[in-house]
């Protein structure tokens, strides 16, 4: 989308700066700017004075997306992944050493997530 020139109006615009090749760009600061051209050079003056980089970013506040803080649900995993964790190596070991003891069928696999493991092995309600 082609900026849109507003005499006297000036954007906020976030500064990212990459100080070698091999390292991430960073969030400084803010600028304010009228255009992207002058957020960069502006930019440069504020955050470079005395540093070195090898690049600078510069992006519309309103450009950025963000979660908010109250928004925990997205960060909420659907379902338990532990297992993939460092930690839940051990317990994986113990969930297969539990699974081959027991020998389980595929059907009694899915009894069992379903809660259903009460009626028995055979998969019948019991006497």
């Amino acid at each position: 989308m082609p900026d849109v020139k507003r005499e006297g109006v000036y954007d906020v615009y976030e500064v990212f700066i990459q100080r070698s090749s091999t390292e991430h760009h960073v969030h400084v600061g803010s600028v304010l700017a009228p255009s992207p051209e002058l957020a960069l050079q502006v930019a440069r003056e504020n955050f470079l004075r005395r540093d070195r980089a090898v690049s600078i970013w510069v992006v519309r506040r309103e450009h950025v997306h963000a979660t908010s803080y109250e928004d925990a649900d997205f960060f909420a995993r659907e379902l338990d992944r532990r297992y993939r964790e460092v930690a839940g190596y051990t317990e994986n070991g113990r969930l297969w050493r539990m699974f081959k003891e027991r020998m389980m069928t595929l059907e009694e696999v899915v009894q069992d997530l379903r809660g259903e493991a009460d009626e028995g092995r055979t998969g019948r309600a019991g006497p």
